[in-house]
């Protein structure tokens, strides 16, 4: 320290400022400090009047920047000294954490008894609601339904036409049903045959009444049998409807024997349904039949010769003539005759012109 004359002393390094360093520094005018005292003496005061969890949280803070101050600073080649340990740590719960979830799922998983369980269970229940839901519309709505419908009386329908018979069960709350047709000789076509259900049968209203209609007498047309056998042409006949009621058997040069001629009544004659036909058999090729003629007044020499050339044998009278004119024969005239019959002849001895 040097002293120079008329100046100040300089201050030493390293030695604080005194009072008469710093000259004025604590030569505050009493005002300042009166003014200081009081802004000291509010501050105190709103201190005091704040709230203490406030108070509280203020001091945390003031702890935490405390903490931060005291800590030191790590460089950029520092490790953290708990970084090793916390990252094991981690490991380690998450260890236990998926060991955990795992048992729990192994746990939670529904065994195969009791998936059967609960699927008998729910089988269990729909089949009790089935029965519940049947016997509640068996004992509960179909005895409603039933019991609110008039019971009526079904009338008779028998030989009524559509309309009158739709009329008359229209009257009694009761509708018609047609369920078909078929031949009756004994209703009118278009009339009711049958029904169902049948007349004074007591049934519940708004019922369908089914009806059977007439078409009338069935008739058929007589086949063509000719030349059929005899099990052939019944079979043609009863397949129309008709009936085969008898056979008549005879000779006949058109067909072969057993085979059918004709028939009663001829082919295409339109009868009832089970009329009876006759069928007319053939019993083979028979002896020809002739018709014998008026030979009375001809000539017994010509009429001989024709006769003995289709193959009759012609004789006269023992002592009669053999020459003249016929005036008998035997057979007479329109008799049936066949090939080698006899016929006799008697002549006059003299021609008749």
């Amino acid at each position: 320290m040097s002293d120079e004359p008329g100046g100040e002393p300089a201050p030493v390094e390293g030695e604080p400022l005194t009072s008469d360093a710093a000259p004025g520094a604590g030569e505050r005018h009493p005002a300042e400090r009166d003014d200081d005292e009081a802004e000291r003496g509010e501050l105190g005061a709103g201190e005091a009047e704040r709230h203490p969890a406030e108070r509280d949280d203020d001091e945390s803070e003031r702890g935490a920047d405390e903490t931060e101050r005291h800590e030191p600073e790590l460089g950029a080649g520092d490790v953290e000294p708990l970084a090793g340990e916390e990252r094991a740590a981690g490991e380690y719960q998450g260890e236990i954490l998926i060991e955990s979830d795992t048992a729990f799922a192994e746990l939670t998983r529904p065994s195969r008894r009791h998936r059967a369980a609960a699927f008998f269970g729910v089988v269990g229940v729909a089949v009790a609601a089935f029965v519940t839901g049947l016997l509640l519309f068996d004992n509960v709505v179909m005895p409603r339904l039933i019991h609110g419908v008039v019971e009526v009386r079904v009338p008779d329908l028998s030989n009524l036409t559509l309309e009158q018979a739709e009329k008359q069960l229209g009257a009694v709350g009761l509708r018609l049903s047609r369920a078909g047709e078929r031949f009756d000789p004994a209703v009118p076509a278009g009339c009711v045959v049958s029904q169902d259900p049948p007349e004074d049968t007591p049934v519940r209203g708004r019922r369908r009444v089914s009806v059977v209609v007439s078409l009338g007498e069935e008739f058929s047309s007589v086949p063509e049998v000719f030349g059929e056998s005899v099990r052939g042409a019944r079979v043609l006949v009863e397949r129309v409807g008709l009936r085969v009621a008898g056979i008549t058997r005879a000779p006949s040069d058109e067909v072969g024997e057993g085979l059918v001629v004709a028939s009663d009544p001829p082919a295409e004659t339109v009868l009832p349904r089970d009329t009876p036909v006759g069928l007319l058999v053939s019993s083979g090729a028979g002896p020809r039949y002739y018709v014998m003629p008026d030979l009375l007044g001809r000539e017994i020499t010509g009429a001989r010769q024709q006769l003995e050339a289709l193959g009759f044998k012609v004789s006269t009278p023992p002592g009669a003539p053999s020459l003249g004119t016929i005036v008998m024969q035997v057979p007479p005239p329109g008799s049936r005759i066949v090939r080698g019959d006899a016929i006799v002849l008697q002549a006059t001895r003299r021609i008749i012109r």
